[in-house]
């Protein structure tokens, strides 16, 4: 038995793939199927079973992908004392962001991170929340900062630790009638022509899904591009909401006004997330804690 095959069963007990797994592991796909196999003829018992929904283990195979994250942590701490003794963690950090996040808080994240840690690769997919969980529990990211409603449903096999709680605006163009208002009705809000921040052609986004508990509302736009966004924003095309704390992100911009929304409480949480399959790793752990401290510094709804 060897260690990278303990890597192997845990990779592709995480991503449901043998593709996938062998990708995140940097090998081939008939070398990672080998390596599996070999471990199964060591120890006599088969550790998946294999169908058309993907590769999901047996239940033997889950004690021992068990054992095998319990052997991983280990060596992952006996890694941190090194590393903490040299004071150089390498790696890659995979992250999936809700689009106002990285314009903000993902910012001085990322260059805090960047400079404590330089040689540090990471990757970062920005995108709509409820693909970013999907891309989250299919493994093709470590972990993720998302925005949810409140008193949302969890998933029995995420993980999530709110970092803060805020409230929905309505964000309308400053040559909008309603932009010296200052305050719109939730019935009002829904009433504009919306435009909506949608990854891929999906469109259970989870602002329509906080939306569809309010009431029909007038979908003009769906966009993946935040640029295009801001833009049919600021042309008086359409409004958007968005979290309040993106408020002065907006208001320096000039062309756009937030309105608070009045008549229903838009709650919303802003969260990490990650898989219960996934092991997180020192530097993820480092990262997430990055994260959690800046945005401690930042006033928000509590």
């Amino acid at each position: 038995m060897r260690l990278e095959q303990l890597y192997h069963i845990v990779a592709i007990a995480q991503t449901g793939s043998i593709s996938t797994a062998a990708e995140r592991s940097y090998i081939s796909q008939p070398a990672l199927s080998s390596s599996v196999s070999k471990l199964e003829v060591e120890l006599g018992v088969p550790l998946f079973k294999r169908s058309n929904q993907g590769v999901h283990p047996t239940e033997i195979g889950q004690a021992v992908i068990a054992k095998a994250m319990e052997a991983i942590d280990l060596l992952e701490d006996i890694k941190a004392l090194a590393e903490e003794n040299t004071h150089a963690m390498t790696g890659s950090i995979h992250l999936a962001v809700e689009p106002f996040i990285s314009n903000t808080i993902m910012v001085n994240t990322l260059t805090t991170f960047k400079y404590r840690h330089p040689n540090v690769n990471v990757l970062m997919k920005v995108g709509e929340s409820n693909n970013n969980l999907r891309d989250i529990a299919a493994g093709k990211a470590d972990f993720g900062v998302v925005m949810k409603s409140c008193g949302q449903a969890e998933d029995k096999d995420l993980c999530v630790k709110e970092l803060f709680r805020d409230r929905l605006v309505l964000l309308v163009s400053r040559d909008s009638l309603l932009a010296a208002s200052g305050t719109i009705t939730i019935q009002e809000a829904m009433a504009q022509p919306l435009v909506l921040y949608n990854t891929e052609f999906a469109t259970d986004c989870w602002i329509s899904e906080l939306l569809q508990s309010h009431g029909e509302f007038n979908v003009a736009y769906r966009l993946d591009s935040f640029p295009m966004l801001e833009k049919v924003i600021s042309l008086n095309l359409c409004a958007a909401f968005a979290p309040k704390f993106m408020s002065d992100y907006f208001l320096n911009k000039g062309s756009i006004v937030p309105l608070e929304i009045t008549g229903a409480g838009l709650d919303i949480s802003i969260a990490l997330a990650w898989t219960k399959r996934h092991h997180l790793s020192l530097i993820e752990k480092e990262m997430m804690e990055t994260i959690k401290s800046l945005c401690a510094m930042c006033e928000f709804l509590g």
